[in-house]
């Protein structure tokens, strides 16, 4: 009998990546498994956001008394967190039962054709869908890995797809215009179903436009079809008002600071109440209310410790350092921090270290841990302004030792925020 070990250390021994794209593999691995992706999804894309976005759909779906899974991605603590079921991580024993269905199933597909194979992505979301649908949820939530069309999760007929933002990331697969990473994005749109997205950049929303076009589907857009506003903070979250064509919902709170995240809320309710219309459930304003309350989301802006105050964020693309930076503005004011960040060496590296250049932090530089595409610390430019340290760990250390009254941000990579929780949660 397969061990929860054994599981994990045969799915993270699959490939990464594929020489062609295309959903070939997984469609005959989700065949081979009866076709569980046939169930009710929503589906979430965007170049940040997702993540987000996506948990607090499935809160407030869950707040309404339906059972709803949860696909997302990275993990942050552990494998488990990736499938969820109404808020529940897949329990060890369910995991394993899963992978054994999968893993047979691709045994089955490899007796008639040796030299067929997947990659770790396709078989955990082949996975994904076939507890899904062995459970039985009403309704499961899916972020997609990256982009939208060629992605493996993009083979299901949502009631509602989200796009939560477009900006460049993952060039070598997306390409290096905001045109090409929305095109990528807006594959998820699906004949006559409705679309929700944020407010995007012009290029972007041309493209969203066309497909919508294309696809004969509504679109629903913020800051036009509904919107959020008079945001405040509360605590280590936000107070907002919302309104849309139903009305105004006003005095809603989330367990999340930054600015970007009450616009990632408005756009979770929108889609919400569209899969909750589609699926003939009422979503109620106190369920709405009790789904955002409940919306934690670990590694984003996240506060590990009051005393010393260290906060992890997993800003890794230009994008999400600008939210980063807004949102320090908006929690710390002027008050001096030390900003301690670790980015990939694929990612664009030299673009986000300039706009972190042009603020007021303290800004030290580390690489990030236990990852064969993490920028090494000889990499890092050479500046007078910048402190290069040989790990994390070093960096904290030297803070708290210089700085123990100030605040202390780790960011720059999910990865790095994730070695930081494990460590000093565990």
């Amino acid at each position: 009998m397969t061990t929860y070990d054994e599981a994990l250390a045969a799915i993270h021994g699959m490939p990464r990546l594929a020489k062609t794209g295309g959903h070939e593999r997984i469609e005959a691995l989700l065949a081979a498994l009866g076709n569980p992706q046939h169930g009710r999804y929503v589906h979430v894309t965007g170049t940040n956001g997702k993540g987000s976005v996506a948990n607090a759909i499935a809160h407030m779906l869950a707040a309404a008394g339906l059972e709803v899974g949860l696909y997302t991605s990275p993990f942050i603590m552990r494998f488990n967190e990736r499938i969820q079921v109404s808020g529940h991580p897949i329990p060890d024993a369910d995991l394993v039962a899963a992978y054994d269905a999968a893993a047979a199933a691709l045994a089955k597909l490899q007796a008639v054709r040796s030299d067929f194979a997947v990659t770790e992505f396709e078989f955990i979301t082949a996975l994904a869908f076939w507890y899904f649908a062995e459970r039985g949820v009403d309704v499961a939530v899916i972020e997609v890995g990256i982009g939208g069309d060629t992605d493996s999760t993009n083979v299901i007929d949502p009631l509602v797809s989200v796009i939560t933002s477009v900006g460049l990331d993952h060039a070598k697969l997306l390409g290096n215009t905001l045109t090409s990473v929305a095109t990528h994005k807006a594959g998820i749109i699906k004949p006559g179903r409705p679309v929700v997205t944020a407010a995007l950049p012009t290029e972007a929303a041309d493209v969203v436009a066309a497909r919508v076009a294309q696809t004969k589907s509504r679109w629903l857009t913020a800051d036009t079809d509904f919107a959020a506003s008079h945001a405040t903070l509360a605590g280590w979250g936000q107070r907002f008002d919302y309104r849309d064509a139903d009305g105004r919902l006003p005095q809603l709170t989330i367990p999340l600071v930054g600015p970007y995240q009450v616009h990632n809320a408005a756009v979770a309710i929108q889609a919400a109440k569209l899969a909750a219309k589609a699926l003939g459930v009422p979503l109620s304003a106190a369920a709405i209310r009790r789904g955002l309350a409940e919306s934690t989301w670990p590694a984003r802006m996240e506060r590990l410790s009051q005393e010393p105050l260290i906060v992890i964020d997993g800003a890794h693309n230009p994008q999400g350092v600008r939210s980063l930076v807004a949102a320090l503005n908006q929690v710390f004011g002027r008050q001096p921090l030390t900003l301690i960040v670790g980015v990939l060496a694929d990612k664009d590296v030299r673009t986000m270290l300039n706009l972190l250049e042009q603020t007021r932090f303290r800004l030290w530089l580390v690489p990030v841990p236990d990852n064969p595409r993490a920028t090494v610390a000889a990499d890092y430019p050479a500046d007078a302004r910048l402190r290069v340290f040989a790990d994390w760990q070093t960096a904290l250390g030297a803070h708290l030792a210089e700085y123990p009254d100030e605040p202390v941000v780790i960011a720059g990579s999910l990865y790095l925020a994730s070695a930081v929780r494990q460590t000093l949660l565990a």
